[in-house]
């Protein structure tokens, strides 16, 4: 070896006698990269630089801890790659500024770099270079297993499910954390089909489904000021994709224009064995997802299956009362539909009569059970939340990372469910009898399902 620098010398973490030096002679102004290999215990070397060039001197050299020969390399003008133990290097310089790497350290399954000028830099989530094949088919879709998730509170601009990475996370000043749902990276073919639908499904170890994401928006979806977010849109692209699941059962549906304050996402998912089954087109292929307790919480598998357990329930009633109320007030439409087409018909006075009264007696049932006057979070000073909103409540202090259920939170949701039983019997006797009562007039006088004006 010539006169040189050694920067770094890295032992094989599956080979004692495995060694790897970065070098360099760039005081002699000689910026050639110079890695050497060993596989003797330092009797032999060979010269591993084929790839990096010219001018990116180098400085570290590091041997990822789970896949043999999968090497990492920083230079003075960026980051190279290899995956066959240093006989061939390629960049993989991403969105790190070109800056002279100073060291590397493979750590818990992420790689950590220190730069000269342009602070620590992490790469997280090693587990897609890991599994890379070089050889394998581009015509194919191709799903990557994903690391272990822990459960935590907090957010990241990098939960986004339908971000482009390439447009990166946030053009603000403020840092970005890790993303704290379950990342899943999948490859898309380059003869991808730009009609064939992607979706994710994720499904729990009994095999029940969990959350359903797709491609497609929800042309149903309404929004409006204290009503429910649209669920994410699957972004599809030939190449690799990024996912992350939020470890969240779907989004509650709202009635529009009533302003609730309060979150309508689904439970947080309970630590355990999940599966996510991706579909494109014709190909569909499945990957396991372990979420892990955060470690910082001392909690029992019996303390999350009973925040479960009274959260779903919690759930299921907002969802049915929601629903509901928008069937409601379908029918409440028909009723002063029909009586406004035929007021000024005498022969029908009786049906307009008890269309626009069982009309009003929904009106008055929705009262009871949603608060349509509230527009902001203080309304609630001047309008009283009613049942729908005490839910949500119920539900917001439920949904916490600690899983501790508190006999407070059992007691209001049991009366809760006491009064919403009480409000489902009486709006479900007045469809049952008076809706089909007036449906009877309405066959009787052979009133037609759809009216036409007798003005046209």
């Amino acid at each position: 070896m010539e006169e040189c620098l050694i920067n770094c010398i890295e032992v094989s973490p599956f080979d004692k006698a495995t060694a790897y030096i970065a070098t360099t002679r760039f005081k002699f102004n000689d910026l050639a990269p110079a890695l050497y290999k060993t596989t003797d215990y330092g009797k032999s070397w060979t010269r591993i630089s084929t790839g990096i060039p010219y001018g990116a001197y180098t400085r570290c050299i590091r041997e990822d801890d789970v896949r043999r020969d999968l090497l990492y390399c920083g230079t003075e003008t960026g980051f190279y790659i290899s995956y066959d133990g240093g006989k061939q290097w390629s960049s993989l310089q991403l969105n790190l500024p070109v800056t002279p790497i100073t060291d590397l350290k493979v750590h818990k399954g992420d790689l950590l770099a220190s730069t000269m000028g342009r602070s620590f830099w992490i790469l997280d989530d090693l587990n897609p270079l890991r599994q890379f094949n070089r050889n394998s088919t581009k015509d194919e879709m191709i799903v990557y297993t994903s690391e272990e998730s822990y459960r935590v509170s907090g957010y990241s601009a990098m939960d986004d499910a339908s971000a482009i990475d390439d447009e990166g996370p946030s053009t603000s000043t403020s840092g970005t954390n890790a993303p704290t749902g379950v990342v899943i990276y999948f490859q898309l073919p380059v003869t991808a089909d730009s009609s064939a639908s992607l979706s994710i499904d994720i499904i729990d170890e009994k095999g029940r489904m969990v959350r359903h994401y797709s491609d497609k928006e929800d042309k149903d979806f309404v929004g409006y000021p204290g009503g429910p977010s649209p669920d994410p849109v699957l972004v599809k692209r030939i190449g690799l994709n990024r996912f992350v699941w939020n470890m969240r059962y779907p989004t509650l549906p709202g009635v529009p224009t009533v302003f609730i304050e309060g979150a309508y996402e689904g439970r947080k998912a309970a630590p355990g064995n999940y599966v996510a089954s991706i579909k494109y087109g014709k190909s569909e292929k499945q990957v396991a997802i372990k979420i892990l307790p955060d470690p910082r919480i001392k909690a029992t598998t019996e303390d999350y299956s009973a925040q479960q357990v009274l959260s779903a329930k919690v759930e299921d009633d907002v969802r049915e009362i929601h629903n509901m109320v928008l069937s409601v007030r379908k029918v409440r439409k028909q009723l002063l539909d029909i009586s406004e087409l035929l007021k000024d018909d005498t022969a029908a006075k009786e049906i307009v009569s008890k269309g626009k009264s069982i009309a009003e007696k929904l009106s008055k049932w929705e009262e009871d059970i949603v608060q349509n006057k509230a527009q902001s979070n203080d309304d609630i000073i001047n309008f009283v939340n009613k049942i729908s909103a005490d839910y949500i409540f119920v539900k917001g202090e439920l949904d916490v990372n600690i899983p501790y259920v508190t006999s407070g939170q059992e007691e209001q949701f049991q009366k809760l469910h006491s009064d919403w039983q009480n409000q489902k019997k009486t709006v479900t006797a007045l469809l049952d009898n008076e809706v089909d009562a007036f449906n009877e007039v309405c066959r009787k006088s052979k009133i037609n399902a759809i009216i036409v004006p007798a003005n046209w």
